[in-house]
């Protein structure tokens, strides 16, 4: 009997490693996981990043975290995945209990959803921000204004003194982000989808955050009824809102609910790292006043002191151009990608990807890590203009890729790159950023999922 219950683990403990090991070569190499717990021992999603043995692989590896996921570490393959065969990795990949904390409704908006829905919440987003003059001079009054998504969103302006529900939004989310970082518990729970299954692990994993996001979102459904209140059906919209609700009888995907996420999904995520971005581009050019001499200098030459930039002046302004870059290569923020899925089997580098397989592009690696980046953690805009003086440097242009690639490359692109370029400009234009006497900058990223910078003091000067 001993000996038969001994060769029954033996044989089972073999199947076991057997099957273990068949599995893994279903997959492109990496660190070897180890059974269950896959690779979550070697990672941590806030501070130990997913490219920690990129050194090891050649610009692609799997980890299991303990779902198996692609890491790609290289430019060359991403651009192979997101732009060659955009197709093949076009969905978005959620674990369970992800959409409970990140969705407002299942399978919606622009971020988190997948399929026709995405393509539709997608396409009819953008068609109508670009009839409301995304990335024309016509923006440039609602980019200046310190509420400039619910001006576009919802049709009104916060007033100085009546902006409370609008900073508690902002502040609520700020929190919401760094309780999700700091939650150990969380990435556990997605990681093994048992512990929603045990009350109180489920409600500080996961249910806790949920209820945040719930709560924080009541802003965007108020606002959402607010400028409903004044749609007309038969009138011109003036507002993202009115836009969409006048599609919804034309497009079956297009719903009260999606609208909510939607507009959740443009607010978050652009007051966020834009703010952020910006918060980075002060602290580099305090710290690098020969660089902000000489954006500033360029700002006069162009623009002068009595009026402020516009967007049909960045042409003309070529070291502004590479100042914005620079700032959003070195700054960085995205310290984790929101993963995609591969829509079907597919290949990259030689390797075969099966269908549903979790891929982390890791724009973070390739922007601090790429060779075509000398000296690549230091500031330097000088990098990006050609040696001819007059053009940019397309090599390094590409690969500066804050918004990702591809379909799913970030939606709010073209409007953050023109918040980003004249909130900079006319700041510089007419004040010095310095340092704190005594004092240094302090360029320490946080480990967290939004790479913001420690909180400090800096000196502005009108000039």
């Amino acid at each position: 009997m001993i000996v038969a219950l001994l060769l029954f683990f033996i044989g089972a403990i073999t199947y076991a490693l057997w099957k273990f090991n068949d599995t893994l070569s279903k997959y492109p190499p990496g660190p070897r996981p180890h059974p269950l717990i896959g690779n979550m021992h070697q990672v941590d999603f806030a501070s130990k990043p997913l490219s920690l043995f990129a050194d090891k692989f050649n610009g692609l590896y799997t980890l299991f975290a303990p779902t198996p996921t692609l890491e790609i570490t290289s430019y060359e393959l991403i651009k192979e995945a997101f732009i060659d065969k955009g197709e093949d990795y076009v969905d978005r990949f959620l674990l369970p209990g992800m959409e409970e904390v990140f969705n407002y409704c299942r399978n919606g908006g622009v971020i988190n959803s997948s399929g026709d829905n995405w393509r539709e919440q997608r396409r009819v987003s953008l068609s109508i921000l670009r009839d409301f003059g995304m990335g024309k001079n016509v923006m440039e009054a609602l980019l200046m204004i310190s509420n400039i998504i619910n001006e576009i969103l919802f049709g009104y302006r916060n007033k100085y003194n009546e902006c409370d529900d609008l900073i508690n939004y902002v502040e609520g989310f700020d929190k919401l982000t760094k309780d999700v970082a700091k939650n150990k518990l969380l990435p556990l729970a997605l990681a093994f989808p048992f512990i929603k299954h045990v009350p109180i692990l489920e409600y500080y994993a996961i249910n806790i955050h949920a209820e945040n996001v719930r709560k924080n979102n009541e802003y965007i459904v108020k606002n959402v009824a607010r400028a409903l209140e004044s749609y007309d059906a038969d009138g011109e919209p003036s507002n993202f809102v009115h836009a969409y609700k006048q599609r919804m009888s034309k497009n079956e995907y297009l719903d009260h609910d999606n609208l909510i996420a939607t507009c959740a999904d443009f607010f978050s995520a652009g007051q966020e790292t834009t703010t952020t971005t910006l918060r980075w581009a002060t602290l580099f050019l305090a710290k690098n006043q020969q660089a902000q001499d000489k954006l500033r200098d360029e700002i006069h030459s162009v623009v002068g002191k009595e009026r402020l930039p516009e967007l049909a002046d960045k042409p003309k302004m070529l070291y502004a151009q590479a100042t914005m870059l620079e700032v959003q290569r070195l700054a960085n923020i995205l310290r984790l990608n929101v993963f995609r899925k591969t829509h079907k089997q597919t290949t990259l580098g030689g390797h075969s990807i099966p269908v549903g397989m979790a891929v982390n592009a890791d724009i973070h690696y390739v922007m601090w890590n790429d060779p075509h980046f000398e000296n690549p953690r230091e500031f330097r805009p000088e990098r990006y203009i050609a040696e001819d003086g007059k053009t940019l440097r397309k090599e390094l242009v590409d690969r500066t890729i804050p918004f990702s690639l591809g379909k799913r490359a970030c939606a709010g692109e073209g409007l953050a790159r023109v918040e980003l370029f004249l909130g900079l400009t006319a700041t510089i234009q007419h004040y010095r950023i310095l340092p704190v006497y005594g004092k240094t900058i302090d360029l320490t990223q946080q480990e967290q999922f939004i790479g913001i910078p420690v909180e400090q003091m800096l000196s502005i000067e009108p000039v």
